[in-house]
C-alpha cells in the first residue's frame, strides 16, 4: 500500500504569510551550519532585517549572498525579497512582550509566575501559527478510521502521551498505551493494517521512540507524530506530522515548554475527534464520568 507522508505545508513562493519566526525556530536543528548564522542574526533583530538587502544581510551573517538565498528557499521562500514580505507581514501583528531569557534573580514568586504563563501563552500562540490544517485533517481523519491507536512516547513526551491515551480512552477509542520503551518497541511490531502509531518526541530524535515508530511502520500502521522540530529522523518516518514551536528560557528547557504546546495539540484532535462521533462520545464520557463518580467523596454537609 502507498502511504502520502503529511507534514506542514510551506507559504507558496511570493505568498507571505504569519509564523516566520516560529518557522525558523522549528526548523534551526536541521539547518546546516551557515543556515543557523543566517537564523541567528534574523532572530536577533527580526526588525532591522526588514531594511536590509541581500548584501548587507550577507554581510551581518558573516556569510556569502548565496547562502542567505538558500536559507529563504530552505524556509520555502523564492529569495529575500519574498522572505522579507513575509516578514513584514508578521511584523504587523501585535506580538506579546518577549521574555526570552527575561527572568530576573531580584524577581518576586509573582513576577516569574506571570513571565513563565506568558511565555506558555507565547509557544502556543506560535504554533497556532505554525500549524498546518490539512495535517491536522489527516490526523482526525486517520484516528477516527483506526481499528487501534497506539501512543508512544519517553522522557518528557512520556507523561503527553498517558494523557492523549486517558483522553481518547474516555472517548471510547480503542487505545493503547504502555510507560517501558521495550515494550513499546514490542508493541509497535504487532500493529496491524488499520492501526494508528501515535509517536510524541520534542526532538524527534529519541532513540526509543524511533525504533517503535519504525516497527509500527513496518507493521502497517498509520504513523502520527508530534513533534517541535521539522526534518528529523522521526519525522522521516511520519506519515503524518504535526509541529509545534517554543523558546528555551535560563531556567526551561524547550522539552519543558513545548509540552504546554503538545497538549494542546492533543486537546484539539480530542475535541476534533469527539466532534465527528459525538453520539458514542457523549455516551462513553457519561459512562466514564459514573465511574470516575464513585471514587469522589461525598460534599461535606453544612451544620445549621
Amino acid at each position: 500500500m502507498t502511504r502520502h507522508r503529511e507534514t506542514d505545508t510551506l507559504e507558496s513562493p511570493g505568498e507571505p504569510r504569519l509564523g516566520v519566526l516560529a518557522r525558523i525556530r522549528a526548523a534551526y536543528p536541521s539547518l546546516t551550519g551557515t543556515e543557523r548564522r543566517v537564523a541567528a542574526v534574523i532572530l536577533a533583530d527580526p526588525h532591522a532585517v526588514l531594511g536590509w538587502n541581500v548584501e548587507t544581510v550577507a554581510g551581518q551573517c558573516g556569510v556569502s549572498t548565496a547562502s542567505v538565498v538558500r536559507f529563504c528557499r530552505t524556509l520555502g521562500y523564492r529569495g529575500l525579497r519574498d522572505f522579507r514580505l513575509a516578514l513584514a507581514a508578521e511584523s504587523l501583528v501585535p506580538r506579546r512582550h518577549e521574555i526570552h531569557e527575561a527572568i530576573d534573580p531580584t524577581d518576586s514568586v509573582l513576577a516569574i509566575a506571570r513571565k513563565v504563563l506568558v511565555s506558555d501563552l507565547q509557544a502556543i500562540e506560535d504554533t497556532l501559527q505554525l500549524l498546518d490544517e490539512t495535517a491536522l485533517q489527516r490526523a482526525v481523519e486517520a484516528i477516527l478510521r483506526a481499528t487501534h491507536i497506539e501512543f508512544f512516547g519517553i522522557g518528557s513526551s512520556l507523561p503527553i502521551a498517558m494523557d492523549a491515551f486517558y483522553r481518547f480512552l474516555r472517548l471510547g477509542m480503542p487505545v493503547g498505551f504502555v510507560s517501558d520503551p521495550h515494550m513499546q518497541a514490542v508493541t509497535a511490531a504487532q500493529l496491524a493494517p488499520g492501526s494508528v502509531a501515535f509517536a510524541i518526541s520534542h526532538t524527534g530524535r529519541t532513540k526509543e521512540t524511533l525504533d517503535a515508530l519504525r516497527k509500527a511502520k513496518q507493521a502497517g500502521a498509520t504513523c502520527i507524530l508530534l513533534t517541535s522540530h521539522r526534518n528529523t529522523p522521526l519525522g522521516q518516518e511520519a506519515d503524518i506530522e504535526l509541529v509545534t514551536v517554543c523558546r528555551e528560557t535560563a531556567f526551561r528547557t524547550e522539552a519543558m515548554a513545548s509540552r504546554i504546546a503538545h497538549l494542546s495539540i492533543i486537546d484539539a484532535l480530542y475535541v476534533a475527534v469527539g466532534m465527528q462521533r459525538a453520539d458514542q462520545a457523549h455516551a462513553a464520557l457519561s459512562r466514564a464520568a459514573a465511574i470516575v463518580a464513585e471514587h469522589r467523596l461525598p460534599p461535606a454537609s453544612r451544620s445549621a
